[in-house]
């Protein structure tokens, strides 16, 4: 069974697969932090463009103390009748070079063009 399952928030597989990648300490950090955001206990800053992308309605999560991992979701309309925001994680990772919000803005960019399809 996946995090996203366990943890009910939904991700594209990319994105559980950045987190299988973090290190350990840094895995523990992150369902730590998704349980909080599921639970609407914590939310992270809004984001705006970041690089070359735009990634308005899109929130971070700092994973450690020097703010170089990263989550970047998005709390969608619920599907349910519970009332709640969904978490869509988009991706997890590096700050550096922008690396996080450059996937993030890559699957989100999957994610329309799909839709519009």
């Amino acid at each position: 069974m996946t995090a996203a399952a366990l943890l009910d928030f939904d991700a594209p597989p990319a994105a559980l697969t950045n987190l299988d990648q973090l290190p350990q300490t840094l895995q523990d950090a992150a369902v730590d932090h998704l349980r909080r955001l599921i639970r609407c206990q914590q939310r992270g800053p809004v984001l705006g463009r970041r690089g070359l992308w735009d990634l308005t309605g899109c929130r971070r999560i700092y994973l450690d103390h020097d703010r170089c991992w990263r989550l970047v979701y998005q709390e969608r309309p619920p599907r349910a009748a519970s009332g709640y925001s969904e978490t869509y994680l988009l991706a997890a990772g590096r700050r550096s070079g922008h690396q996080v919000y450059n996937t993030a803005a890559r699957r989100l960019q999957l994610l329309t063009d799909a839709s519009v399809a």
